[in-house]
């Protein structure tokens, strides 16, 4: 579930109503909503407020915006990376 979140190519629509079909656990289903849709929403935020006072091409790639997004990335992987070691 939280790879589908994190994945851009599919809809979100789609995985709402693909979820009770394939018997995806309410739990594992909002924990992975929760979790990967965090980086999405970031993105989206930080590129509005990006945009509102963007003064040269330069401005948009700043060391605080690709360190958070390489945390939120480290993050939302890492209860993948823990679940196949069990």
């Amino acid at each position: 579930m939280l790879f589908l979140r994190l994945t851009p190519t599919l809809p979100n629509t789609f995985i709402n109503v693909a979820s009770p079909i394939v018997d995806v656990p309410y739990h594992i289903f909002l924990l992975g909503t929760f979790i990967g849709l965090i980086p999405a929403a970031y993105v989206t935020v930080r590129a509005g407020l990006t945009l509102g006072e963007l003064k040269s091409l330069g401005d948009l790639y700043d060391f605080n915006s690709i360190a958070t997004l390489f945390l939120i990335g480290v993050i939302s992987v890492t209860p993948t990376l823990m679940g196949k070691r069990k």
